[in-house]
């Protein structure tokens, strides 16, 4: 008898631990990054090029994945540049039950991989490139708040 309630404990056990419910990512969140790019991308040899990202992110979640847009995406990198008014999609998004979470922006090659907590996600970016060299990789950081810009 003691068996079989065991038995039936850890079915339930497993059953619950299975439910447990995804973290939520769905809705309005300011996003920034900043990539460094590879040192022939700007076609100024032997300098970094290092630019910033900002933006709107609005998601929409089912489970353990989400998708969206981004909007007014401004870009501003230390060769002086400045352009803004970008809009896209948010593609391949996946969220963990413990808050691993990755996306891209329009492309695979944009590649976001975090951290959720609550109304903040972060972690590392990559951006596949092409250079003088050919297809190069930038990589960077970023960080996204819900419903407010990130300290």
């Amino acid at each position: 008898m003691k068996r079989k309630a065991l038995h039936v404990v850890a079915a339930l056990l497993l059953v619950l631990s299975c439910s447990e419910p995804y973290p939520g990512v769905g809705g309005a969140w300011r996003y920034a990054s900043t990539l460094t790019y590879p040192t022939d991308f700007d076609f100024s040899p032997g300098q970094p090029y290092v630019c910033n990202f900002s933006g709107a992110l609005t998601l929409r979640q089912s489970s353990g994945v989400f998708d969206g847009t981004y909007d007014s995406l401004a870009i501003s990198c230390n060769s002086g540049s400045l352009t803004s008014g970008f809009n896209g999609t948010v593609i391949n998004g996946s969220l963990s039950r413990s808050g691993i979470i990755s996306f891209g922006l329009d492309t695979p090659s944009w590649l976001s991989v975090g951290t959720l907590h609550g109304d903040s996600m972060g972690g590392s970016v990559t951006d596949s490139v092409s250079g003088l060299s050919g297809m190069e990789l930038a990589s960077g950081t970023w960080k996204a708040c819900k419903g407010r810009v990130c300290k």
